[in-house]
């Protein structure tokens, strides 16, 4: 198991500066199992669609203070896997900079047919959207009413 080292950028040839470690995706803000995934399907809160995905949400357990994030990616929806790919290193990518932001859920992310003809930009943009939507539904606790 590889140690994790801080990064370390110079400012001056003196003095060191420390980046934020908390910019990180460590394990504890993953969904890891086939059960962590089924109780956030069984029980969804909160929710929010875009042309190129679905998010599903819900409370994580008290003891968790960051939110957890999952992702899915059909192969029938991105039939390419530069384009599977692509769609979860941008989900990510957005989650890693927003995770602060969001209370503790835990998150799924499901892609849909239409996120292979959106753009990067197009994308952050709608993922932007969504991360700032989903933290104003589970603030104001305003959980969807499913079934």
């Amino acid at each position: 198991m590889r140690a994790v080292v801080p990064r370390v950028v110079s400012a001056s040839a003196s003095e060191p500066v420390q980046l934020p470690p908390d910019l990180r995706f460590p394990r504890q803000a993953r969904l890891l199992n086939s059960r962590d995934y089924t109780r956030v399907f069984n029980s969804v809160e909160f929710r929010f669609g875009s042309r190129g995905f679905l998010m599903l949400a819900r409370s994580s357990d008290e003891s968790r203070a960051l939110p957890r994030l999952g992702i899915i990616v059909a192969r029938r929806h991105l039939p390419k896997a530069t384009a599977r790919n692509r769609f979860k290193r941008a989900v990510r990518e957005s989650f890693r900079h927003r995770q602060h932001d969001l209370p503790a859920l835990d998150i799924i992310v499901l892609a849909r047919p239409g996120g292979n003809t959106m753009d990067n930009a197009e994308l952050f943009r709608e993922l932007d959207r969504a991360w700032r939507k989903l933290g104003q539904q589970a603030t104001s606790r305003s959980p969807v009413k499913t079934g």
